[in-house]
């Protein structure tokens, strides 16, 4: 298959989501101010993009579900681990996250989206695949990691937001 072929198969609506998580990626470098409820957007549509593909695709199963969900364990600790050691402050009143411009949620998209590309075309164009073949458990693992890691770091900044109690003076610990 060409890459013209396999570029005129891919759906149009894969191209738009591309388009839309390299916008989020690339305002990611810059930092900034965000409403929490933004930052939640890009582990929304990787869980969501995981999940489905989890349901549509025939060859999956049990082996691909529980690498996903390995995966996203995995990557919640890694995602949790990233935002600790990155700067960033909350702004309880407006509920706001500032985060410092980081090149992490770019480098992430990029990676993600074109090995779970290539998963797909190689899904695609390979004869019926088996049942849990390496493809769609390889699949299943990244997609959990990187759903993880987008929701560790969320995570995070929404636990910062918890209202933590003041110490009195005289408070011993």
């Amino acid at each position: 298959m060409s890459f013209e072929q396999i570029v005129r198969g891919t759906p149009v609506w894969v191209w738009i989501l591309l388009v839309y998580l390299l916008s989020r990626g690339i305002s990611a470098l810059k930092g900034g101010t965000v409403p929490l409820g933004k930052l939640a957007t890009v582990p929304v549509v990787f869980a969501v993009w995981g999940i489905v593909h989890l349901v549509k695709e025939p060859a999956a199963g049990w082996q691909a579900a529980c690498a996903w969900v390995l995966g996203a364990g995995a990557g919640l600790i890694v995602g949790a681990w990233i935002a600790r050691k990155s700067r960033f402050s909350v702004d309880r009143e407006h509920k706001t996250v500032t985060l410092a411009g980081s090149a992490v949620p770019l480098i992430l998209i990029l990676v993600t989206f074109a090995s779970k590309f290539w998963l797909g075309v190689e899904l695609a164009v390979s004869a019926p695949v088996p049942t849990d073949s390496g493809y769609v458990v390889l699949d299943g693992l990244i997609s959990g990691i990187v759903a993880g890691i987008f929701a560790g770091r969320f995570l995070v900044y929404c636990m910062r937001f918890r209202a933590q109690p003041a110490l009195q003076p005289n408070d011993n610990i």
